[in-house]
């Protein structure tokens, strides 16, 4: 293994050094029955380790690359930039993501993916991984599984732009990073962090900084949200799932390996 030092990060070096794709694997676990042999087989290939700093850019828009990378720790956004210089973000990037799986079938990258905290991508040669789909069928329809979900994700994204109110819109934003964060949903009421901006949020939902500044305002007022700086929580999440018209049932963390015709 190798390590690509961007900016380093003691502690979450040390948490996962041992294993860098196991945040991967747990994903994949949500939808896809892998062996024991399987797991093995992800966890013993060679990568590289590469940190990055918030702001730093982990992919750039029409880049080529030989990798398939995965956001082992972290946060990042994924956007586009219009010909007049407006950006639109059109993902996140949390642990266990694969940042670049166009990579599987395209060269170029259609979208940047920047960092928004510190950051830590797994690298793996492509032609590895391939080697390994090819080997082991199981895999590539994690893989598979992992590419309809960011595809069910962006069909959301869309619906919620283009029909939902901006109280709506933040709603559910929030809703979606709290249970993709938390798939379980083992504690509800317990804050997650949120290392945006309310301009990087309003241009994941298209309002302007100001409005979704209001907007957040106006929920913390009825007491739908709790916000100490980075840190969101909702002490009314039935509430909150309500006002957002938010059914989780898109985001596919209720599959329990069940999908693509596997079951545990």
């Amino acid at each position: 293994m190798r390590v690509v030092l961007h900016a380093f990060c003691w502690d979450s070096f040390l948490q996962t050094l041992g294993a860098p794709l196991s945040p991967m694997l747990e994903k994949f676990a949500l939808n896809t029955a892998l062996a024991e042999d399987d797991c093995a087989a992800i966890v013993a290939l060679p990568l590289s380790l590469h940190f990055y700093n918030p702001g730093k850019h982990i992919i750039k828009n029409d880049a080529t690359s030989t990798e398939f990378q995965v956001l082992v720790s972290g946060f990042a956004i994924a956007y586009k930039v219009t010909s007049d210089g407006f950006r639109q973000i059109v993902g996140f990037r949390l642990p266990g993501d694969i940042i670049n799986i166009q990579h599987m079938q395209f060269a170029y990258n259609d979208c940047s993916v920047q960092a928004t905290a510190h950051c830590m991508v797994a690298a793996v040669d492509e032609t590895l991984i391939r080697n390994l789909t090819c080997k082991r069928p199981i895999i590539s329809n994690a893989i598979m599984a992992s590419a309809l979900i960011e595809a069910s994700i962006s069909r959301e994204w869309i619906v919620n732009i283009g029909r939902r109110n901006a109280r709506a819109r933040i709603a559910h934003l929030f809703c979606e990073l709290a249970s993709r964060l938390d798939p379980c949903r083992l504690a509800e009421d317990q804050p997650f962090r949120l290392p945006l901006t309310q301009q990087q949020i309003g241009d994941a939902v298209g309002l302007t900084a100001v409005h979704v500044n209001r907007t957040i305002k106006g929920l913390i007022k009825d007491g739908l949200l709790e916000q100490d700086r980075h840190l969101i929580s909702s002490p009314a999440w039935d509430q909150l799932k309500s006002v957002a018209g938010f059914n989780r049932r898109y985001l596919q963390l209720d599959q329990k390996a069940a999908a693509l015709g596997h079951s545990q």
